[in-house]
């Protein structure tokens, strides 16, 4: 059986193991995981809190003492840091590469342009919000998930009333295949996971948290059938490497079963941030920024309160009635402050109320605890402040990208969490997909439509990703830098200077400079115009006029540097004749038979006998 065991002396989660060899293959029970997630809960609790407790400061649910009558002020300190700190990390320019050797450096563009594609054509903030969550908690999760409601169901021969509409529904299903991206990375809250937190590689994961009947029911009708709709459960979904399996209150509802996947699908973000990262509980390894500021957050609250509680106590100037008593008594009741006249009791005067002032005392103390902030966060200058002294342009240029070094740490642990990412969106497609897959995507000045297949990847899943806390100008700078090295420096390589200018497909931007050049030769532009003079039936006296040469010249044999250009298309009819003859299957079955069986085929589930269920992170 599975056993957990904790190991107290140096705080770390241990993960289960096998007591023989012989059970290694055997799948895991619904006692084996009820224990990791018991034992975890224990383990990872005062972590959790933690998020809780940051999660208050963020959203600025914290309390502060306050005179009777007085709301508490609770400033948006905190939440101004994360965010700050959230858009300096540039999440929306990642910069991918591939490795290759001179041969497969083609192979390794598409392949870097398609994972390029993947982060543009994202509709939801996913890495922005693993950025927050890496900011705030100090650590973060990205789930990788194949879902194939995305994708339409395979159409079904006996479905269909003729071959051709048969023939005609599998395009469409083809056709929209190629236009859908089933693949997701969604960010999970930290508080949420358990995860195996050994000092080799994380090798399961387990995701909870609670939600409704009603949220689950359209996915496990008959688990539901009988209970409330609106009774809370709780919902536990276990991975490894090879198996998952989903939990409801203690009870399996699927699996387990064999994902097919071929890795952990939960990648985890680590900031370079913590003073140690494999000793220690987790709620000592993993803090967020506002973590160390804690102390110094209530007290810019305490005074805040403090201030605002003087301030409005004083901001409305009350009436004074000093005299006898019941003359003063009867003076107050009758006295209307906007009246036009006020009879005033025989010795009753009326002033106003003493004018209480804030103590300068509260404002300086006040400062000094904003400046103890900066300087255990980062300093005001990346809040677009310009510090006393300094002067505008270059030297707050400066200072800005030294303040930027703070939020590197966070940049550094996203960059290795998007790099096993990409690697398991390649081995997705080998494993699970088992067919091409197409991403579409565009920016101002690129489009990013590529498709990758089991055949193109092989096993290359080695990728690097920078990703930067810096300015766009700095991106502008860096670019200028490479021209410049590329038209001073010999021996520095176009290619290069184009990487580093932030181009994603460089080979493919030097191809389409270089047929640029060719379109825009003098020979070719002749050939042109020959051409079209020909169509106009011109007579030779005004082609020379036109000052063309007549003199027979073929535009479709003209020879340009030895070799011939090839006809338009010509290369597609030669590799559709050589397909041909190889005996390579055609686009559709030739037979009945064939058809019916390419419809079970492609309405099976992919990627091994058992279909992961779609949308695995409930409402």
């Amino acid at each position: 059986m599975v056993t957990a065991t904790s190991d107290r002396r140096n705080g770390h989660w241990t993960p289960g193991y096998w007591e023989t060899e012989e059970q290694k293959d055997r799948k895991p029970t619904l006692d084996d995981i009820l224990d990791l997630y018991r034992d975890g809960k224990e383990y990872y609790g005062p972590f959790h809190n933690q998020c809780s407790q940051e999660e208050d400061y963020y959203r600025g649910l914290k309390t502060v003492p306050a005179p009777e009558g007085i709301d508490p002020v609770w400033p948006s300190t905190a939440t101004g840091i994360v965010n700050i700190a959230t858009d300096h990390v540039d999440v929306n320019n990642l910069a991918i590469d591939v490795p290759s050797s001179p041969r497969s450096r083609a192979r390794a563009e598409r392949i870097m342009k398609f994972l390029q594609g993947v982060w543009l054509s994202q509709k939801t903030p996913e890495l922005r919000t693993a950025t927050k969550q890496a900011f705030l908690y100090g650590i973060g999760f990205l789930k990788t998930m194949f879902d194939s409601d995305k994708w339409p169901n395979a159409p079904f021969f006996d479905d269909y009333k003729s071959e051709e509409d048969y023939k005609s529904a599998l395009k469409d299903f083809m056709e929209m295949r190629k236009i859908t991206f089933p693949v997701s990375m969604k960010p999970i809250r930290p508080s949420n996971m358990i995860w195996d937190d050994s000092r080799t590689k994380m090798k399961w994961a387990i995701e909870s948290y609670q939600t409704t009947v009603q949220n689950l029911k359209w996915r496990y009708p008959e688990w539901a059938a009988g209970r409330q709709p609106k009774n809370i459960v709780q919902w536990i979904e276990y991975w490894d490497e090879e198996w998952v399996a989903f939990i409801i209150d203690d009870e399996l509802v699927y699996g387990p079963h064999k994902h097919g996947y071929g890795f952990l699908p939960y990648t985890g973000i680590f900031p370079v941030n913590s003073y140690t990262f494999e000793d220690d509980r987790p709620e000592n390894r993993y803090w967020g920024i506002l973590k160390p500021a804690h102390n110094l957050l209530d007290e810019d609250a305490r005074l805040l309160t403090q201030i605002s509680a003087i301030v409005r106590t004083t901001s409305w100037r009350t009436l004074d009635f000093q005299g006898p008593e019941m003359q003063a008594r009867k003076t107050a009741e009758d006295y209307e402050l906007f009246g036009g006249k006020n009879i005033v009791q025989p010795g009753v005067s009326v002033g106003l109320s003493p004018l209480a002032q804030v103590p300068q005392d509260l404002y300086q103390q006040r400062n000094d605890i904003l400046n103890a902030i900066e300087m255990i966060t980062f300093p005001n200058v990346l809040r677009g402040l310009r510090p006393k002294g300094v002067g505008a342009g270059y030297p707050m240029s400066i200072l800005a990208g030294m303040g930027r070094l703070v939020f590197q740490g966070v940049a550094d642990g996203l960059r290795h969490a998007v790099e096993d990412v990409n690697s398991n969106i390649l081995r997705l497609i080998e494993n699970k997909i088992m067919g091409a897959l197409t991403v579409h995507a565009r920016t101002d000045v690129h489009n990013f439509d590529q498709s990758i297949g089991p055949d193109e990847i092989k096993g290359l899943y080695e990728n690097s990703v920078q990703i930067k806390a810096e300015a766009p100008e700095e991106r502008e700078r860096e670019a200028l830098l490479a021209m410049r090295l590329y038209q001073g420096l010999p021996g520095f390589s176009m290619y290069e200077a184009l990487r580093r200018a932030g181009i994603t497909n460089p080979l493919e931007e030097m191809v389409q400079r270089k047929a640029e050049d060719l379109m825009n030769s003098p020979e070719i532009l002749q050939t042109q115009a020959q051409i079209l003079l020909q169509d106009l039936n011109l007579p030779g006296q005004q082609m020379q006029a036109a000052g063309i040469p007549t003199g027979g010249v073929n535009p479709g044999a003209m020879n340009l540097g030895g070799s011939q250009l090839p006809r338009p298309g010509e290369g597609m009819i030669q590799q559709a004749r050589a397909a041909s003859m190889e005996g390579q299957p055609s686009v559709f079955a030739q037979s009945l038979g064939e058809m019916g069986q390419l419809g079970r085929q492609l309405g099976m589930p992919t990627g091994g006998a058992i279909n992961v269920p779609s949308g695995q992170t409930v409402p």
